[in-house]
């Protein structure tokens, strides 16, 4: 009877984690989208990680604009982003981006969550 309250113990622990609890629940954050140049999201924003390796979506409130980054190796990623405003698939690819502290950036685009 011990043990398997020990193992029912050990399995809530595990769904409790925070790594997986993280996943897919979306919170405020300070954001930065920027594109050429241009800063298409810049402030407050809404952040959601999408997996345990890193990758995220980061949003507007109005959900206007918003990009994703998929973490492929530690340190590097692919971007995307739905340029259209209101469209809701992330269509136009930002390419391959490296991680530099909260950004991942490449030589035309940044993607910033804080």
């Amino acid at each position: 009877m011990f043990r398997l309250k020990f193992v029912a113990l050990a399995c809530l622990t595990c769904l409790a984690s925070p790594s997986s609890a993280e996943v897919d629940v979306a919170r405020p954050a300070d954001c930065k989208l920027t594109i050429n140049g241009k800063a298409i999201i810049k402030g407050k924003c809404v952040f959601t990680p999408t997996d345990t390796d890193g990758s995220f979506i980061i949003a507007t409130k109005d959900d206007r604009f918003f990009a994703v980054v998929l973490v492929n190796t530690p340190g590097k990623a692919s971007g995307y982003w739905n340029e259209t405003p209101f469209s809701g698939h992330a269509h136009t690819p930002l390419g391959d981006l490296v991680q530099d502290g909260a950004c991942w950036l490449n030589d035309d685009a940044s993607i910033c969550a804080y």
